[in-house]
């Protein structure tokens, strides 16, 4: 008999995501990015506009879907989310965690919480802040940077909300980056999972030359970092790539 090919995503870490019911973005870019032996399993919530009530609503419902991951025995979850893990500060964030981590029973990382430790990571103390959302969801976003110590010197949005974020073009998000850069930003955080921007990172580094970070870049980076696997993924940016701070 010969021997049978192995599948590598089958026999290493199991991580359950949690994700919003219109993102289509954040399990494609997993699947692209993530080194072998690390699977990714969803359940959703639903979220079908972008506001901090809708927000709220879908918090409501995380703990469900965290009881329907804790039935796969996962090596890690994650609240693939940014807004929802922002929306109504550090301390909620936190409990939400908490929360899940209770129900999961191994480690957790929610969006928000995860790009907070990459700028601590890199050494960020100002940032840039470019988002898809309404001014509202995006002026939240801003006071939770705030809250949690660092100085966002510029930011701007796109007022764009559920399903209509996905469709954003490349043009627009290369724009919006842009508007955001300032020579007292040490790096620029784009923010929302369902947000298409991973793919623009290296080039906007280039263009830049200052770490440009995504929703599903710092929560991938957490991931790995929960589940102790060290992978340098070339072309995604400078967190991915293994870069520890930044160059400024």
């Amino acid at each position: 008999m010969r021997a049978v090919p192995s599948n590598p995503y089958l026999d290493g870490a199991k991580v359950g995501l949690i994700v919003p019911s219109v993102n289509t973005t954040t399990e494609p870019e997993f699947a692209w990015i993530a080194p072998p032996h690390v699977s990714f399993h969803a359940t959703r919530v639903f979220m079908n506009v972008t506001s901090p009530e809708a927000l709220r609503a879908m918090n409501a419902e995380v703990r469900h879907a965290a009881k329907l991951l804790a039935s796969l025995s996962p090596d890690a979850v994650a609240y693939a989310c940014t807004a929802g893990s922002f929306v109504d500060g550090p301390a909620a964030t936190q409990a939400l965690i908490d929360d899940i981590q209770r129900i999961v029973n191994c480690p957790v990382v929610a969006t928000s919480a995860a790009m907070i430790d990459v700028l601590h990571h890199l050494g960020i103390k100002r940032m840039g802040l470019a988002t898809p959302y309404p001014e509202d969801v995006t002026q939240a976003e801003r006071r939770y940077l705030t809250e949690s110590g660092f100085d966002v010197v510029s930011c701007a949005c796109l007022g764009r909300s559920g399903a209509a974020i996905r469709p954003t073009a490349f043009e627009e998000i290369i724009a919006l980056v842009r508007s955001v850069d300032r020579p007292q930003a040490e790096a620029i955080f784009v923010s929302c999972t369902d947000l298409r921007v991973l793919e623009l990172v290296a080039d906007l580094e280039r263009e830049l030359e200052k770490p440009i970070l995504t929703s599903n870049q710092v929560t991938l980076w957490g991931i790995l970092r929960e589940l102790k696997i060290s992978a340098r993924l070339k072309g995604l940016g400078r967190i991915l790539g293994g870069t520890s701070r930044t160059n400024r």
